[in-house]
């Protein structure tokens, strides 16, 4: 269900061209099972707009899922034409350092 309220919630607000957002929170010891999520999302409305910019447009579109649910996100943000040369490539997922180990 977290999935989709993601989804939607971004897709209202960036006009998207592909979008596509992986629970990881499987590769989190810690954390319960709805934290952790991979956000890769292509826009042509990223076409002028910093990586950073990026970021902080999403993390503002999903502000209430930080506040409550999400614990980390992965955020792949790409034009239309850098989409074209990096959609080959594999995006795994950051594994976790569980730091009470440590």
């Amino acid at each position: 269900m977290i999935l989709k309220i993601i989804q939607n919630k971004i897709k209202n607000k960036i006009n998207t061209k592909y979008i596509k957002i992986t629970n990881t929170s499987f590769m989190h010891k810690s954390f319960n099972k709805n934290s952790h999520f991979q956000i890769i999302i292509v826009s042509k409305d990223f076409a002028k707009i910093n990586i950073l910019r990026r970021h902080q447009i999403i993390y503002n579109i999903l502000s209430q899922e930080i506040k409550k649910i999400i614990h980390g996100i992965e955020i792949f943000a790409y034009s239309i034409k850098e989409w074209k040369i990096k959609k080959k490539k594999i995006f795994r997922p950051i594994k976790c350092v569980n730091l009470k180990n440590k």
